[in-house]
């Protein structure tokens, strides 16, 4: 029972991620009692089984966002935890998503290197690219299957983020190349966890040499950091946690 408690609470915490984007906060279901602190603010991760105590009112988003670039600010949000009542009874509860709201607005547009577009094009891909191999895996095994359930959701803001750096721009996102039927069906969780491994290994490493260039804009530095950072500190562990 433990062990199963610290991953789900790694799955929940898997979403805490200082995304770059902007527009209003989000709103918990309900407010939790276990606090963690991420690079956005201070969010909270727990949930209610069945047997649990009444939770409290619920908890406002801690994105905030005072530009006018287009975006959507994300705070805690719905998670999944072990709740604290008698019988330790598994429900949903408050847990933190991809806390992402502001990074992208308080840099200038610009100046732009010559390659923007094609930097940024790449990195949406890489994006997308995480985003279908996961909800590939979701298709086979089911659209609860944890943690693709969370981490799934948690890179299509990381393309929501990426797309915002496009419209500052006045840049056409691009679609996805990528699909679920992109990647062969895995024959066990595990395995589709050691894939995921892989490709956030793989993710956070597209990352580097760019955040190396010194004429990098200060939005497009803001929304990379915040991209890796969730590779490597959230995602990778959950992964490397089922595998």
């Amino acid at each position: 029972m433990q062990t199963t408690s610290r991953f789900l609470a790694v799955v929940a915490f898997g979403g805490v991620v200082a995304l770059a984007a902007c527009g209003g906060s989000d709103v918990s279901p309900v407010a939790s009692t276990t606090a963690t602190t991420s690079d956005g603010g201070s969010v909270t991760s727990s949930g209610n089984g069945p047997w649990a105590p009444p939770s409290p009112a619920p908890s406002p988003g801690t994105g905030t966002c005072t530009n006018d670039c287009d975006g959507t600010g994300q705070g805690p949000g719905a998670g999944s935890g072990y709740g604290p009542g008698a019988g330790n009874g598994y429900g949903p509860g408050p847990g933190p998503v991809d806390g992402f709201c502001g990074n992208a607005c308080t840099g200038p547009v610009g100046p732009d290197p010559a390659d923007i577009a094609a930097l940024l094009v790449a990195a949406l891909q890489e994006e997308y690219k995480a985003e279908m191999l996961y909800r590939s895996v979701l298709g086979t095994f089911g659209p609860d299957t944890l943690p693709f359930a969370v981490i799934a959701g948690a890179e299509a803001r990381h393309v929501e983020a990426l797309q915002t750096l496009f419209t500052r721009r006045q840049l056409a996102p691009p679609a996805s190349v990528w699909a679920p039927s992109s990647f062969p069906p895995f024959a066990s969780v595990p395995l589709a966890c050691a894939a995921g491994v892989q490709a956030e290994t793989e993710d956070a490493a597209f990352y580097t040499p760019h955040l190396q260039r010194t004429d990098l804009p200060q939005d497009v530095r803001n929304v990379f950091t915040s991209l890796q950072r969730a590779s490597l500190e959230i995602h990778l562990p959950a992964f490397q946690r089922c595998q």
